[in-house]
């Protein structure tokens, strides 16, 4: 009879881990999607701060870009 409960309790123990990794495998892998999504968040906000920098050089005469990139030093 006590076999039995000990087989019973070993087998819901078992159950309960296998549940428990499940549950926590879930976890980690919404980690990780919430890690790339702030992580693509940062390359677009960077991306668009590129094209408006790119838009007002653009719109810049020639004369007026080479005259700022002459006011730059090196370092």
């Amino acid at each position: 009879m006590f076999d039995w409960i000990k087989l019973a309790v070993l087998l819901l123990q078992l159950a309960n881990k296998i549940v428990s990794w499940v549950h926590d495998q879930g976890l980690i892998d919404e980690g990780r999607k919430e890690a790339i999504a702030e992580s693509a968040l940062a390359i677009a906000g960077k991306v668009r701060s590129r094209d408006q920098i790119l838009e007002k050089v653009n719109a810049m005469s020639d004369d007026t870009v080479d005259a700022g990139l002459r006011g730059l030093e090196p370092g």
